[in-house]
């Protein structure tokens, strides 16, 4: 590469970097790319930059890819920093394999570096293996004990294993350093209420309550069988009442998704199914003419006359039900006159 060419691209980063550190990432980006690719894999700090712009644009995978290419090729090269953002890009991406692989081989090195230990245990937990983050927060836990972050990973394993007294304990623990939440409160309860101690559960479940405001079934679920394991009747049925009004469907949302369902089959031509779809719609507003009408209009594609005329006929039956317009009013005209041809023309 001649001197006028290494020149033009350090004007290159120069100007990158300086876009850079005033978070002007769109024209930083714009800088870096025009670099040559050689001289970009002999300029870390570029490509580090290169790796954060995409990190903190949200393009995790560019994130990634960034940086495990150096990872492959130059291994020696990686700075601690930059294990530990290619970790973070890995499990933002759901590498799993290669994500624990990384983790491990940071903990290896830095066995007090608790947010990989908590970032590992949070995605032990939540992909279904807490005996994983149990194992991973108990060892950082024999040289640390006061790391919240970790204390709570590793109560909310216990709890998904089903230590229930090891859960109470932990979740206490974060309970008197500030961790009182919603989290804190339903475990502790339910917890309480698998040791049969639902006595004692009530007044953590009825926390957990107030702090969803209401909204979450799970805390008025095992509140409700706490309340009749008291023999607190009455305060029992109301929250188990208050479980079915939370979890009963959407009407409104289910017939919007099964008639979008519908809309797109009968743009296909695929009449059955469409008929198949707008069916569904009546088990949410069964009094919506427009439904029959619908289903109606698809055995009409489907050249079946007999379904044609049931679902015509319970189109008319509550066409009382549409608005009083005139584009109303022309529909039931035009389904009557249809009706009027069926009944002459098709055998019963």
């Amino acid at each position: 590469m001649d001197k006028d060419v290494i020149t033009q691209q350090r004007g290159l980063v120069v100007k990158g970097d300086s876009c850079f550190n005033a978070y002007d990432y769109f024209h930083a980006l714009q800088y870096y790319k025009q670099l040559d690719t050689v001289f970009v894999n002999n300029n870390l700090p570029v490509v580090r930059n290169m790796a954060e712009i995409y990190h903190r644009t949200g393009n995790n995978k560019a994130w990634f890819n960034t940086l495990v290419r150096v990872y492959s090729s130059q291994p020696d090269s990686m700075t601690y920093n930059d294990m530990r953002s290619l970790f973070f890009a890995s499990k933002s991406i759901e590498l799993e394999d290669f994500t624990t692989m990384l983790g491990n081989k940071i903990l290896k090195t830095h066995p007090y570096d608790s947010e990989i230990v908590v970032s590992m245990a949070s995605y032990f937990n939540d992909t279904e293996h807490p005996d994983k983050a149990l194992a991973i927060c108990g060892d950082y836990m024999q040289r640390d004990s006061t790391n919240l972050g970790v204390m709570r990973q590793y109560g909310y394993a216990t709890y998904l294993l089903g230590n229930y007294e090891d859960a109470i304990k932990t979740y206490k623990k974060l309970e008197a350093n500030g961790f009182d939440n919603y989290e804190s409160a339903l475990i502790i309860g339910f917890s309480l209420l698998k040791l049969d101690s639902a006595w004692n559960a009530r007044p953590y479940l009825r926390k957990a309550v107030e702090k969803r405001k209401g909204k979450e079934y799970s805390s008025y679920l095992h509140l409700g069988n706490a309340n009749i394991a008291c023999g607190e009747y009455r305060e029992g049925i109301e929250n188990l009442e208050k479980v079915i009004e939370i979890i009963t469907p959407d009407n409104e949302l289910y017939y919007s998704i099964y008639n979008s369902i519908g809309e797109a089959f009968y743009k296909q031509q695929q009449y059955e199914k469409a008929a198949k779809a707008f069916l569904e719609c009546t088990k949410y507003k069964s009094d919506n003419p427009l439904v029959y009408y619908n289903i109606a209009q698809m055995c009409k594609g489907m050249k079946d006359d007999k379904r044609e005329i049931k679902y015509s006929k319970q189109f008319l039956d509550i066409s009382h039900h549409l608005e009083d317009t005139p584009q109303n009013k022309e529909l039931i005209l035009s389904v009557e006159e249809r009706m009027e041809y069926l009944s002459k023309h098709v055998t019963k």
